[in-house]
Order: C-alpha cells, then structure tokens, then sequence
C-alpha cells in the first residue's frame, strides 16, 4: 500500500527547489491581490525607518489581523492528521504524523524562517551553512511527494472526484465532498488551499506594490551596488543567487562560491539597511490598506480569535 507522508513540512508546503526559496513562494503563495474599496485616496502616513539587526525585530501592521503562526500551524499539523483518520476509514494506511506538538513547533519555526527571506535571505548564520537555500532542518530526508505517485483510486478519496460533485464513492462508502483533504480542511476552517483571507489578500497585494516604489527601487540599486563591489551583479536581493537554483537539488550541499554569495548578499542586505528601508515602505502601504478596509479586517480578527479558540481544543482532544 503506497504511504504518504503527511508529516513532513514539505508535504505541508509543497516540494519546489529549497535552494532559492523566495519570499514570495513563502509568504505569498497561495494569495492573490485584492481590489480594495473605491473610497478616496488616503495618503500613507510615514513610517520611521528602523535599523533592525534581523528580521525578527519586524512586524509589519497587517499580522495584527492575521492568523498568528500558531494558529496556521496549528491548522497545518491537524489538517494533516485528520486527512491520515479520513483515508484510513477507506483502508488506506498512511504514514505517521507523528507528535502533534512536536509538528506545530516544526511548522511554527518554518513561518518564523520564511518571514526573514521576505526583503531577501537575511539570516547570516543560515547563509553561512546553506547559501541561498532553506536550512537542512526544513528539507528533511523523505523523498519529494507528489499526488501523481498516489494511484487512481486513493487519490480519488484523497481529493474528491474531478468532476467536484457529490455522491462519488469507493468500496460502497461515500467519499466526502473534495475528498479527505477538504474534509479536513472544513474541521479546522483552513481556507489557504483557496484563496485566503483579506489581511492575506492584501499582504500579497502590498508586497507586490512595494517592489515597484521608487525608496525601495533606490534602496535596490543601493544594495546592488554594494554586492557588485564584492563581485556579484545582482539586481535586487530577491534576484540574488539564482544561477545557483536547480530544478531538484534535494540532499544537495551548498558549494563554497554560493556560500560566499549569499554571505554578500545578506551583509550587504544589513550594510544598506535594504530591509529596513523596504519594511518602512511596506507598512505605510499596509497602514493605508488598514483604513481602507478596517471593519472587514476587524472582523477577520475577531474570527481567528475564535478560530484559535477552537483549534487549542481540537489540539488538545488529539493529543496535543
């Protein structure tokens, strides 16, 4: 019986190459930019531009109304365990998931990490080790999983019928509707595999702004030339490194010269305070999207507050 796993962060995220694990495919991937009202323009209100040490000295206006790291990871770890009792029922022997808590720590220092990649790689002790690529501890050993390795009929009950409809069954027992993944989906409220919600939405959308703001445009070509001084001639941080992508490079070590790659490209991130300055931009372009839509974002609030009420029970009733 083919076994999937589950537990994996990989499986969680996906499996692309972890030697370039941008900000977008991290932060960004399953959103997509929103309109927003047709009020009048409101005039961003400026930010002072810190001079942070690392990333996590940032927090950009917008977290305030999403889902804390906890709560998606939380979300990740159950969706996963209760997709493993959904196939089960069918007869489909899943691979372990594992610890829960042990799960969502994993998932939680996976968000921590990908948010330090958002302005490009900024954690020199990770550059130093692996270049431009993810820390060994999020790539893990298991193999690169892919629905096109499941076969026909598990992957029927794992995603539902093509056709979307209702009434699809295997061995005379219904299937749920989207199969057990969206059954799980549904048990802890994970909207991501869709579209995600407005602060998400429009976090997406200002990122994509912020790289075509003329302060970030000056602080690009200002960090540019800092790297070409070191011998690198790269456009902007998040473009750095990227003769160094390869389409699998799983269980790959980093060679010395992206080594020494990455190390220019993250002092310089800090010698021309890039992140900073892109941070600075950023929350003004979010404190904007913030008054434009406040009563939505309020009430998105107080809905992961209720979520997050009810995935800690859920945690707890498993194990957690």
């Amino acid at each position: 019986m083919h076994e999937l796993m589950w537990s994996s962060v990989k499986d969680m995220f996906g499996s692309p190459s972890s030697r370039i694990f941008g900000p977008v495919a991290l932060a960004c991937l399953v959103l997509t930019a929103c309109g927003t009202s047709p009020d009048a323009e409101i005039e961003a209100k400026p930010v002072s531009t810190p001079t942070p040490t690392s990333m996590a000295q940032l927090h950009l206006p917008l977290e305030a109304y999403m889902p804390s790291d906890t709560l998606t990871a939380q979300q990740g770890a159950l969706g996963i365990l209760l997709t493993n009792a959904c196939m089960k029922r069918f007869g489909f022997s899943q691979a372990s998931s594992g610890n829960i808590t042990e799960s969502i720590q994993m998932r939680i220092r996976f968000n921590q990490h990908s948010f330090t990649r958002r302005y490009g790689i900024t954690d020199r002790a990770v550059a130093a080790q692996v270049g431009f690529g993810m820390p060994d501890w999020t790539v893990g050993t298991a193999k690169p999983w892919s629905l096109n390795d499941v076969p026909p009929e598990e992957r029927t009950v794992l995603q539902g019928s093509r056709s979307g409809g209702e009434g699809a069954s295997y061995r005379g027992m219904k299937i749920p509707a989207g199969g057990c993944m969206r059954e799980a989906d549904r048990a802890v409220e994970n909207e991501t595999r869709k579209q995600g919600g407005l602060a998400h939405r429009l976090s997406s959308a200002t990122f994509l702004q912020l790289k075509s703001e003329p302060r970030v445009l000056a602080a690009s070509s200002a960090w540019s030339q800092c790297v070409q001084e070191k011998g690198y001639r790269y456009v902007d941080p998040w473009n750095a490194g990227l003769e160094f992508t390869k389409e699998d490079d799983t269980g790959q070590k980093a060679s010395a010269s992206e080594i020494k790659a990455a190390l220019a490209s993250v002092d310089c991130n800090y010698k021309t305070n890039f992140l900073g300055k892109a941070f600075a931009v950023e929350s003004e372009l979010q404190n904007v999207e913030i008054e434009k839509n406040a009563e939505p974002l309020e009430a998105e609030k107080k809905q992961n507050a209720s979520l997050a009420r009810r995935l800690q029970e859920l945690v707890k009733q498993y194990g957690g």
